[in-house]
């Protein structure tokens, strides 16, 4: 998880949503999980105060972490 705000990895997050919003995250993961290994991802904005932004992670995709910002390499380099 990355707080990109601040560009830091984030260890705990809490996540309050709607029926609505959880809805849609569900539809959104549900979607993704057809198919984990596509370079595929997804935002929700939540009428604008917030945003998610989430993708699937798999040993493949951990494999070419070239593909990924400075960032997401760092804190995906723990995940390996």
């Amino acid at each position: 998880m990355i707080d990109m705000g601040s560009k830091r990895g984030v260890k705990a997050l809490q996540l309050y949503l709607s029926p609505q919003e959880a809805g849609q995250f569900r539809k959104e993961l549900d979607r993704l999980l057809l198919d984990p290994e596509a370079n595929d991802h997804s935002h929700i904005d939540f009428g604008g105060n917030s945003e998610l932004s989430f993708s699937i992670l798999t040993d493949k995709k951990l494999g070419n972490l070239n593909a990924y910002s400075k960032i997401e390499r760092e804190v995906l380099a723990d995940q390996e």
